[in-house]
C-alpha cells in the first residue's frame, strides 16, 4: 500500500471516526472494497427518507425553472438528450444555481465531442480526456452531485444504508485525489483503474 493510499484511508477513517486494521487495509482493492470496510464498522440507521429521491425531486425543480416538463425527466434520461452543446455551459451553471447543489464540472468532450478521446504527444496517445459528463444519465448526474456534495446532503452522524456510504467514500477519493468524480465507479480498481499508489 503506497503513500497516497494510506492517506486515503486515513481520510475516510477520520471522516467516520473509525479504524481499519491494517491486515485488512491490504485487501481493499476496489471502491466497494473500501465502502464495504466502513460499512462493516458503523451503526445503520434506516429511516423512510430516500437521498436519491430527494435529490432528484431537486433537480426536477430546478429543470422546470428551464422549462423542462416533468415528464421529460426519468433516471435514465441521458443528459446530453436535455441539452444542447451550445447550450450546455449557460444551463449548467443554471441547474447548479437551481439546486443549491456542486455539480461536476463539464470537461472538453462535453463541447467538442470530435476531440480524440486521448491527448496526443507527438504522435503517440498519452493521456486519455476526462469522459464527458453529457454523456451520462440523470441518475448517474445524481450518484455524482451526492458524492460531491457529501458534507451537506449526508448527515455522517446518522448514516441511513450503504449507499449514502459508497457516495462519500467515492467523494473522498474524489476530493483527496482528485480524481473527476464521473471517473470513479464502485467496480474500479483502486491502484489500477484510479492509478491511486
Amino acid at each position: 500500500m503506497g503513500l497516497d493510499s494510506v492517506e486515503l484511508v486515513m481520510s475516510v477513517e477520520n471522516k467516520f471516526g473509525i479504524r481499519i486494521p491494517d491486515a485488512e487495509c491490504e485487501q481493499i482493492y476496489t471502491v466497494q472494497d473500501f465502502a464495504d470496510s466502513v460499512y462493516k464498522r458503523i451503526s445503520i440507521n434506516p429511516t423512510e427518507k430516500c437521498l436519491t429521491q430527494i435529490i432528484f425531486y431537486r433537480f426536477r425543480k430546478a429543470f422546470e425553472k428551464l422549462g423542462f416538463e416533468k415528464i421529460a425527466l426519468k433516471p435514465d434520461t441521458k443528459i446530453s438528450e436535455l441539452f444542447t452543446q451550445s447550450e450546455l455551459k449557460m444551463n449548467w451553471e443554471k441547474l447548479e444555481t437551481g439546486t443549491g447543489l456542486k455539480l461536476p464540472e463539464l470537461v472538453a468532450l462535453d463541447f467538442n465531442p470530435n476531440l480524440d478521446s486521448h491527448v496526443k504527444f507527438m504522435g503517440i496517445k498519452t493521456i486519455k480526456r476526462t469522459l464527458p459528463i453529457s454523456k451520462g444519465t440523470i441518475k448517474q448526474l445524481i450518484d455524482w452531485t451526492i458524492s460531491l456534495n457529501f458534507d451537506t446532503v449526508i448527515d455522517i452522524e446518522s448514516i441511513t444504508d450503504k449507499y449514502e456510504i459508497e457516495r462519500i467514500v467515492s467523494g473522498i477519493i474524489s476530493e483527496n485525489m482528485g480524481i473527476p468524480i464521473s471517473e470513479i465507479q464502485l467496480k474500479h480498481s483502486i491502484t489500477n483503474d484510479l492509478g491511486i499508489d
